[in-house]
């Protein structure tokens, strides 16, 4: 049986729970920070929760496991790229608020059920940037624009 793996990310952000909620909820939103693809749900428990691309395709897939607005998201995590997609078992994603003044501490623990899968080794440095442009586009109401180093040519 495999380990279980959990990353565990804490992000400080001037914002009230509601707005940091919107962010994480609202498709307008989620095309600014993350990757370019819009969240899709009804937000129902069982429900399905997915990514999508400007061009319509999945990037992620999942399903709705709680939903306790402006606290707490948590949901299953499939990614639909080639190397990954029906390799790896579902992972699990949980999104926490927590009001601390005038700031809010979102929480992101991500968890893998099957040790270091491809979906693990993704998401090791995937999930910085996008909690990185989340709190710029809370905090400022602009996206943060990184720019990619390019890739040396072998």
């Amino acid at each position: 049986m495999s380990q279980t793996l959990h990353q565990i990310y804490e992000v400080y952000i001037r914002a009230t729970p509601e707005k940091i909620w919107r962010a994480i909820t609202d498709p307008a939103m989620t095309k600014q920070y993350f990757y370019e693809s819009a969240v899709q749900s009804d937000w129902k428990v069982g429900s399905p929760l997915n990514r999508l691309r400007a061009d319509g395709s999945h990037m992620l897939e999942g399903e709705v496991l709680e939903f306790d607005p402006p606290r707490k998201l948590v949901h299953t995590f499939i990614s639909s790229e080639p190397e990954q997609a029906n390799q790896d078992p579902p992972s699990r994603v949980t999104w926490e608020i927590a009001q601390m003044g005038e700031v809010c501490k979102l929480t992101l623990t991500h968890e893998h059920y099957n040790g270091e899968s491809e979906t693990y080794k993704g998401t090791l440095t995937g999930w910085n940037p996008v909690l990185s442009g989340l709190k710029t586009l809370v905090e400022t109401g602009a996206p943060l624009q990184i720019s990619w180093p390019e890739e040396a040519e072998v």
